[in-house]
């Protein structure tokens, strides 16, 4: 059998790098400093998901027949949640602000098939099951969906705040993944409902959701449990004239869950890659706020969370464009770094940061301390480092205007390129306790980074590769980077190492092998015709 190959695409499971990958990086030459940005069209335009039709139909949900209510939140699930965030965060201060917590359907997931829904009358015939679920006094929900196959039809969610109904989705076939287990992105308010449509029964569950008992608007109106935000924080809008465009643009608010039960707050920032043919989500932050596979899943990096002028107008923040999940890639305890490769496809408007390994050259860090809206912090590199952390792995900057808390972990430091040269750990201080940080004793603290020349040495390989692995049966070389320079010479190398969103560029020829490929990927020519089998 011969196929001839120009552009396929494939859609199995998810799979992280390897360890093959992880030998190969650390071979690749140092690059001290990469471009500061390669921006996505600010006027890209967002496809609107479709209205649901059973938006303000009053016969689609019904008390006792297909509303499902949690209940109310009780005291010892939020004195539990706080105990157990502390636990996690021990060693970090200031620790990422708990804003949510996790919570099950105590008596059994919600489904279609146990009759959880309502079949919706309709006038053109088709098949739409009806649910909500119901979290009381949250001031957003997202929901868990595990076992999710609905064949040819599709699934939406929705909840409404002042402005109407936010729609996520259309989900369909076994959902962003294609494994059948995602979150969505929050919703406003304590209900979400749920629509399905499809010829036949969709098959799917939920068995838990993230109820935000803390509002992320809240903060910024002192409503919000835990220390305040102060209010000697800078708009990073009012200081376009020393941050670079393309370091704003690339950091993006973060929320997730830690260990599968509370959830909380953190910063980061897209990076730039040596792949100009395809636009990599490469995500940096701080490996102590997430750093495995399943908290990765439950990520939700949110854009363009900030002011439309100098100390303007906020955006409604549910409308603002996000992504949902990736894959984790990377972590480095020795500096406090983790990678992702974001789940789905970045929005018009964000950019990818350059970067450095002069790391003694950062001047300002961009951040959403406590998950409010973009700020900036001016630095300055102290004579001394923080006594506590390796100057090798760590830089420590005295904040010289501005300042930073929790919810700012994991943001950038940037040098006056717009390059990022590190990302936050926290606050230390020899003079005063951390947790009493305040406008009037900014003196005591320095900010500290975890450097990007340790951090290089860990991803320089997917920097280096960006979106495509290259493949070339003819090559001999010794070394095999899956670069287009040192290409691999076996299909199955590069589906070996792959992940979710993977691009495999082949070089033409013939490749009798038998492949697998257990990822979704996209496959492309390279050169010519490519033919597959023999």
């Amino acid at each position: 059998m011969k196929i001839y190959l120009y552009i396929i695409t494939a859609g199995l499971l998810v799979a992280v790098g390897s360890a093959a990958a992880n030998e190969k990086q650390n071979e690749l030459p140092i690059q001290e400093t990469f471009p500061a940005t390669v921006p996505l069209d600010p006027m890209a335009v967002r496809s609107e998901p479709p209205t649901p039709l059973s938006v303000d139909r009053w016969d689609a949900f019904k008390e006792g027949v297909n509303i499902h209510d949690l209940g109310m939140l009780q005291e010892i699930e939020v004195i539990e949640a706080d105990e157990r965030a502390a636990k996690h965060f021990a060693d970090v201060f200031p620790v990422p602000p708990r804003v949510g917590l996790a919570r099950s359907i105590e008596w059994g997931p919600l489904s279609i098939t146990r009759g959880d829904a309502l079949l919706m009358d309709t006038d053109d015939g088709r098949n739409v099951w009806t649910f909500s679920v119901r979290s009381p006094e949250a001031y957003g929900v997202r929901v868990h969906f595990t076992g999710f196959d609905v064949g040819d039809g599709s699934v939406v969610v929705y909840a409404y705040d002042d402005n109407g109904a936010v729609i996520r989705g259309p989900y369909t076939e076994r959902g962003p993944d294609g494994d059948g287990d995602f979150w969505t992105a929050t919703l406003p308010g304590d209900e979400v409902f749920v629509e399905a449509i499809g010829a036949d029964e969709p098959h799917f569950e939920i068995a838990e959701v993230i109820h935000f008992d803390q509002d992320l608007y809240g903060v910024e109106q002192g409503t919000r449990d835990g220390p305040p935000l102060l209010d000697c924080h800078l708009d990073v809008n009012c200081h376009m004239n020393e941050v670079a465009a393309s370091a704003k643009n690339a950091t993006g608010q973060m929320n997730f869950l830690c260990d599968g039960t509370s959830c909380h707050v953190c910063t980061g920032t897209l990076l730039n890659d040596n792949d100009s043919e395809t636009t990599a989500p490469y995500f940096l932050t701080a490996r102590h706020c997430l750093n495995t596979q399943a908290e990765v899943d439950t990520l939700e990096v949110v854009w363009q969370y900030e002011t439309d002028s100098c100390n303007g107008v906020l955006p409604n923040y549910s409308t603002l464009p996000r992504n949902v999940g990736g894959v984790h890639l990377k972590s480095e305890s020795e500096n406090d770094m983790e990678l992702i490769w974001l789940g789905g496809s970045l929005p018009g408007g964000v950019s990818l940061a350059g970067w450095s390994t002069d790391t003694a050259s950062g001047q300002y860090g961009v951040h959403h301390p406590k998950g409010s809206w973009k700020r900036v912090v001016f630095l300055s590199h102290p004579s001394v480092e923080c006594p506590t952390f390796d100057p090798w792995d760590y830089d420590s900057y005295d904040m010289i205007d501005g300042l930073t808390q929790g919810g700012s972990s994991g943001s950038g430091v940037f040098n006056s390129s717009g390059q990022l040269t590190g990302q936050l750990w926290g606050i230390c201080s020899v003079t005063t306790d951390p947790d009493n940080l305040s406008c009037s004793n900014i003196d005591d603290f320095w900010a500290v980074y975890g450097q990007f020349e340790t951090t290089y040495d860990e991803i320089s390989w997917y920097l280096g590769i960006g979106g495509t692995l290259w493949v070339d049966g003819s090559y001999t070389g010794i070394y095999q980077f899956g670069t287009q320079a040192n290409p691999f010479d076996a299909i199955q190398t590069a589906l070996d190492i792959a992940w979710d969103g993977m691009r495999i560029k082949i070089k033409t020829g013939s490749y009798p092998d038998p492949i697998t490929i257990n990822q979704e990927v996209k496959l492309v020519a390279w050169d010519g015709t490519v033919t597959l089998g023999g």
